[in-house]
């Protein structure tokens, strides 16, 4: 499952959830191969799901290896990349890339920024630590910032995984358990499993207005990709202590019309 696909006889790249009902009515009766997916250039064929997102896939018996995202992931990635073109950013779903020394990786989006290209990871799954390190050091190598949006329930594992990973390289035990990873953000990302329409992003306003804000995901797209993510601090309401935390700069964040169907 996969949103952009190439047209086979021209190089042209084209996206599933920008192209109208019509026209994908009507690309649906082309032939088989008249668009190809991935890397190797998979002929595909265009499905829609049961709530209406449309999607390739790839042809009876030319599937690969990597398992299917969910419907929950894909509609994630779009409401993130709409949100960015609403701000008026370069986004792009699913984009490859590679490292200098040539391991490759794909962004689930990809947004040019004033600051230099940056991927937005949204990781539903859970996922080894060892993962989160990897497939990080390919972006920066590559020269690309990396923000991983995490589902929530998966947070607690994820946090005393980098502690541990903390106290190995030689901080104490307290000093690691509230050190962040200044070159890997991971954002909670809150709402019932399978729940597309329920998804949203918590972020610790920098300014305290409030304990902390729950994004649409067009939002916090367009946030992001305006430089309203940053590292600050946070600390108790009480004041009782403070730690290094990812911020959310809510004056950084552009005013853009969301339809009802991206909130």
């Amino acid at each position: 499952m996969t949103l952009i696909a190439t047209v086979a006889a021209t190089g042209l790249e084209v996206e599933s959830f920008t192209t109208t009902s019509d026209v994908w009515a009507k690309w649906r009766k082309l032939p088989i191969g008249t668009f190809v997916i991935g890397r190797h250039r998979i002929p595909a064929i265009l499905k829609r799901s049961v709530r209406g997102l449309q999607f390739f896939a790839a042809a009876s018996g030319m599937a690969g290896d990597t398992a299917p995202e969910s419907i929950e992931h894909q509609i994630a990635k779009i409401k993130l990349v709409l949100g960015m073109r609403a701000a008026g950013h370069q986004a792009r779903v699913e984009q490859p890339g590679a490292t200098p020394s040539g391991e490759e990786w794909q962004a689930d989006v990809l947004v040019q920024t004033t600051r230099g290209p940056l991927a937005v990871e949204v990781q539903l799954a859970q996922q080894h630590w060892d993962a989160y390190l990897s497939r990080t050091a390919r972006y920066r190598a590559s020269g690309v910032s990396v923000v991983w949006l995490v589902r929530s329930s998966h947070l607690e594992a994820l946090a005393r995984s980098k502690t541990r990973h903390l106290v190995e390289l030689g901080l104490p035990p307290e000093a690691a358990l509230h050190q962040v990873m200044d070159d890997m953000p991971c954002i909670p990302l809150d709402g019932p499993v399978g729940d597309e329409s329920g998804q949203r992003v918590i972020v610790y306003p920098a300014d305290r207005s409030k304990p902390f804000l729950r994004l649409p995901l067009a939002n916090f797209g367009a946030g992001i990709a305006s430089g309203a993510l940053h590292m600050g601090e946070n600390r108790y309401l009480d004041g009782s202590r403070s730690w290094p935390d990812w911020m959310w700069d809510t004056s950084k964040v552009p005013r853009i019309l969301l339809p009802p169907s991206w909130s």
